[in-house]
């Protein structure tokens, strides 16, 4: 692949298996997943995804950097009703070291407008450990709106876990004629 200024978005296929695998053993990703997969769940999860994006259209990508490596997975996932939630999620992951070079925020946009475009939606959410801050932070770059009474504890969490507590973060359809 050549290299490219920005960073891009391409389908999960086989070859990118190893930088899925590996994402999901970052010690930077698991912290706040509550751990790295193993190879079985990351086998498993990596055939959803990439059936997802094959089958409908959209979903969760790879995002590939200035130079194509696969550096993280970003994308929208249907809810349907995991954690008693129903609706769209925006969902974002990069391994150590692409964190901190604007590449959630190259991507992002675009897979808002797609989804908006594609879907029937009202809102897009997003959510995040309430520690993790600096998911926050990128929520909020986005466009994203603190929803404080969506807020929720992870359900597949112990009671004294902390990343239990989690926080909800909205994007609103935007109106005809409205950038996002």
């Amino acid at each position: 692949m050549s290299a490219s200024p920005h960073p891009r978005l391409s389908p999960w296929t086989e070859a990118l298996f190893p930088a899925w695998d590996a994402l999901n053993r970052d010690p930077l990703v698991a912290q706040w997943l509550g751990g790295a997969m193993d190879s079985e769940r990351s086998r498993a999860t990596f055939a959803r995804v990439a059936a997802g994006v094959a089958d409908k259209g959209w979903g969760i990508w790879a995002v590939l950097d200035e130079t194509g490596e696969a550096v993280g997975a970003a994308g929208l996932h249907d809810l349907d009703g995991a954690f008693g939630l129903e609706g769209v999620e925006a969902m974002w992951r990069l391994r150590t070291g692409a964190v901190g070079r604007g590449l959630v925020s190259g991507v992002m946009p675009s897979i808002f407008a797609d989804g908006f475009a594609r879907l029937p939606l009202d809102e897009i959410l997003a959510f995040t450990a309430r520690s993790n801050v600096r998911s926050q932070a990128v929520m909020q770059r986005l466009g994203l709106t603190r929803d404080e009474g969506r807020d929720f504890d992870h359900p597949d969490l112990a009671l004294d876990h902390p990343l239990r507590p989690h926080v909800m973060y909205c994007l609103a359809r935007p109106q005809e004629g409205q950038d996002q």
